[in-house]
């Protein structure tokens, strides 16, 4: 994959608890664009304003996620940009069931 580190969509994982203090986990891609700020905008379903965490990966061919946490993370999505870096996450897995939640969030 030499060359894909630069351009490739970052996927940020945002853990948090909800009002009841469960756990949750939210996708957020970011696609570094060459000009201007990457922006992609997520609601977090629950937030009560306590303290979050995220770490952030490169998305490649073999990048897996549950597919329940895709499906909510991509119906969080509140901006085209976000909603166009999934459709650029998409191409780059392999990953045919994400492919098809990815497909079917995004209608």
């Amino acid at each position: 994959m030499h060359g894909i580190e630069g351009t490739a969509p970052l996927m940020t994982a945002v853990r948090y608890a909800d009002g009841a203090g469960s756990e949750r986990v939210l996708l957020v891609p970011v696609v570094r664009r060459r000009f201007g700020p990457a922006a992609s905008y997520v609601r977090l379903p629950g937030y009560v304003g306590e303290e979050w965490t995220a770490s952030m990966a490169p998305v490649g061919p073999d990048s897996t996620w549950d597919v329940a946490t895709v499906t909510l993370s991509i119906g969080a999505s509140l901006n085209d940009a976000t909603r166009d870096a999934w459709r650029e996450v998409r191409e780059l897995i392999s990953d045919v069931g994400l492919h098809r939640a990815i497909d079917q969030e995004l209608r």
